[in-house]
């Protein structure tokens, strides 16, 4: 890839306008007691999208995880289609299907629903399956994750055109079918790989995927993140024209995020949080004064800071702390998860409302590279 690709793809990704967006794991709050009351869980979050959906976020997106009775999201789909009736404007994601495990016909269908329910709102993540007890417990051998993911995806793909497809491997046979309805996007959903190997995130970006990372320090990313624009840059006239619009963004960072009226406030607000988790799960809680546990934890949130493990402070120190990211790693969508152990629905609900109304407009920095 020459010099000058290499610059235009990168302009291409950094001179985008940044979008803000929500990601939620769905992780359980392990302060909460033994007993979590999910149905409840859900329907604050469900609030929590109706008022981002009216402070303008970009999307929002879900985990889903199999088999882990920390968290509450087994079905992306449903969780999706709950949220579509309670927001009207903002987008809608999952982040993402393990497509290794999924049945493919049946995946290409429930999409294309999803779709029309979310009045083409809809976008779509996949990931390899890095948790490979997940793909053991379904049977799949994890060392043939990589081709059923190439295979399944150009299946749905060819599915979701219109077309008919016969198709035979496994426990997976299609003898020409066809599925109804499609999509309300054409041709489909924007697509996303969630991910940070850079193999595969090369193939992903010559396919026009876009790309989301995040939960490592930024220089950790900074490989996949090249190897996809590398890979974006490759793209046939093709792919490039057969592609759908990329509305919400092509390179996604997820970031916990924590932002309160002043970086003292914020700093206090998670040390206490670490505080509480540190009594009740063993883990030197009861060693020394209050005092001296409690400026501990505090070095410990300024730790997390500085090695990237999240996004926290005033909305000015957040702003800079975004622009400074992104001047290290081409991003132009930036995807918070405002959720953290011990934080109470206001909380959760400032960030949010910080982070749209005076995080977002103190981010002004366009990259050039």
């Amino acid at each position: 890839m020459s010099d000058s690709g290499v610059a235009a793809t990168i302009r291409a990704v950094t001179e985008r306008p940044l979008g803000f967006g929500l990601f939620d794991i769905m992780q359980l709050d392990p302060l909460a007691g033994p007993e979590v009351d999910v149905a409840a869980m859900y329907a604050r979050r469900l609030d929590l999208l109706s008022e981002a959906d009216k402070l303008g976020y970009a999307i929002a997106f879900a985990a889903e995880r199999h088999f882990l009775a920390n968290y509450a999201c087994p079905s992306a789909t449903a969780w999706v289609a709950a949220a579509s009736q309670r927001t009207s404007t903002m987008r809608l994601g999952v982040l993402g299907y393990t497509l290794p495990m999924r049945a493919p016909i049946q995946l290409a269908e429930e999409i294309a629903v999803l779709d029309l329910l979310t009045n083409g709102r809809l976008e779509v993540g996949f990931g390899l399956g890095h948790r490979v007890e997940e793909l053991v417990a379904v049977g799949i051998d994890p060392a043939e994750r990589i081709a059923l993911f190439q295979e399944r995806l150009a299946l749905m793909q060819g599915l979701w055109t219109g077309g008919t497809v016969s198709y035979e491997r496994g426990d997976v046979t299609a003898r020409e079918v066809t599925i109804a309805p499609l999509p309300a996007q054409v041709p489909y959903p924007p697509l996303w790989y969630a991910g940070t190997e850079p193999v595969a995130a090369n193939w992903m970006g010559s396919r026009g995927l876009g790309l989301a990372v995040g939960f490592k320090p930024t220089a950790q990313l900074v490989p996949a993140v090249s190897a996809y624009l590398a890979g974006r840059h490759t793209r046939s006239e093709a792919t490039i024209e057969a592609e759908p619009d990329r509305v919400s963004g092509t390179v996604a960072l997820m970031r916990a995020v924590y932002v309160a009226e002043t970086d003292q406030q914020a700093t206090d607000e998670i040390a206490d949080d670490l505080l509480r988790l540190d009594e009740k799960y063993g883990n030197g809680g009861g060693e020394g004064s209050r005092t001296n546990r409690r400026r501990e934890a505090r070095e410990r949130v300024a730790a997390m800071i500085r090695d990237d493990i999240m996004l926290a402070g005033g909305p000015e120190t957040v702003a800079r702390a975004i622009d400074a990211t992104r001047s290290a790693l081409p991003f132009d969508l930036l995807l918070a998860n405002v959720h953290g152990a011990g934080m109470d629905e206001e909380r959760v609900a400032r960030t949010v409302r910080l982070l749209a109304e005076k995080v977002r407009p103190a981010c002004t920095r366009v990259v050039a590279p």
